[in-house]
């Protein structure tokens, strides 16, 4: 072949081999237009409610793909956090920088979220939690939202409930040393002392710890009404133990973590008598309640536990401003704040100025081993 074929079959090659890359990288980025991402705390201290989260999640993914067109389907990409704010940050750089991923789904932890917080907002990445509550989150940047109540206003409904419901005038608190734990203390005991009672004793302990016996004993030197209990799961079932074990008999009060069906699994008796505040969930009558609940129970032979509801709403969310042509967390981020009442599992969703929702509260309190609704 003499050299100026060679130069015109070359050049042919070329432009052929451009418009198949450019093809092909149009579908591709037709089909990233439809990705999202998920930082959850699949192992680790948090783990019960990221996995709680992940399966409604995938639960959400199914119904909402199952009558879409392949070009139109929702997939995710999970990342782990490991319930640490180190490896959050690290999954989400890898989502953003690596995967090209405009908005993520995560983390259940205060503490990652905040790590997390200022790349999403630098790189104007949409952060969505189903279960981060610290207060400081209000404020952590236009592009983080939660579908999730802030503690301000649940340490608020507790502090109300201990003074104004059950009459209690002096508390100590055992909680979990991280930003979930302290957001919830200090906003419980400013409101506490706010109404005319007293804190006085707290106590902190290291997220993962296996031992209590040191911090319960500490409180046993002091008079208290009663127990404010905010943290995780595995935490509180050993808080709960060993608070049994070393006598202490006073009334407990804890938070919406405590609602969780694995910590009556575990703590057994020594979980009797314990109150804690829940979000009024939707009537069972609510057609999109009732739904996730029959579907939820039918795939995992579970019923919902913390953060269920929210991972399966924060998905339909997003799908929401994906079918209204959003695409970058710009975009996206446009149609959450335009957002009223959209029905979900865990109820009506509208987001404030600060990306936060509002939920009425009850509280329940554990009888004969089964949570029931407080009268008092």
């Amino acid at each position: 072949m003499r050299p100026k074929d060679r130069s015109i079959t070359n050049t042919f090659v070329s432009v052929v081999l451009i418009g198949l890359c450019t093809a092909l990288f149009t579908s591709c980025h037709r089909a990233d237009d439809h990705r999202i991402g998920a930082v959850l705390p699949l192992t680790g201290s948090a783990a019960v409610w990221g996995q709680n989260a992940r399966r409604g999640m995938d639960l959400a993914f199914t119904e909402l793909n199952s009558s879409r067109t392949p070009a139109e389907r929702i997939s995710v990409i999970y990342e782990d956090s490991r319930s640490d704010p180190t490896s959050a940050v690290s999954a989400l750089q890898k989502l953003i920088t690596v995967d090209q991923i405009q908005v993520v789904i995560g983390d259940i932890d205060s503490s990652s979220v905040l790590a997390m917080a200022p790349i999403a907002n630098a790189n104007k990445v949409l952060l969505l939690s189903p279960g981060a509550s610290n207060p400081a989150i209000s404020n952590a940047g236009q592009f983080i939202f939660r579908n999730w109540q802030s503690d301000a206003l649940e340490g608020n409904i507790d502090a109300k409930f201990a003074y104004s419901t059950r009459g209690w005038r002096q508390m100590a608190t055992l909680y979990v040393d991280n930003a979930y734990g302290v957001g919830l203390n200090t906003e419980f005991s400013r409101d506490f002392v706010a109404l005319g009672g007293k804190i006085v004793a707290q106590e902190g302990y290291p997220q993962g710890s296996t031992d209590l016996r040191a911090s319960i004993t500490r409180l046993l030197s002091d008079k208290f009404d009663a127990l404010y209990l905010p943290g995780y799961p595995p935490e509180m079932v050993v808080a709960l133990r060993q608070i049994k074990e070393l006598g202490l008999s006073t009334p407990t009060l804890s938070v919406q973590a405590f609602d969780d069906p694995e910590i009556l699994k575990r703590a057994g008796s020594a979980a009797e008598g314990v109150i804690y505040s829940v979000p009024k969930p939707p009537s069972d009558t609510d057609p999109v309640t009732a739904s996730f609940k029959s579907s939820y129970l039918a795939t995992y032979h579970v019923a919902p536990g913390v953060c269920s509801d929210t991972g399966f709403d924060a998905v339909r969310i997003i799908a929401y401003a994906l079918d209204h042509g959003a695409r970058t967390g710009e975009q996206i981020r446009t149609q959450l704040t335009e957002l009223r009442n959209f029905p979900g599992a865990a109820g009506p969703t509208t987001f404030d100025a600060h990306g936060d929702v509002a939920r009425p509260f009850r509280f329940m309190v554990i009888k004969s081993g089964k949570p029931v609704i407080s009268t008092e």
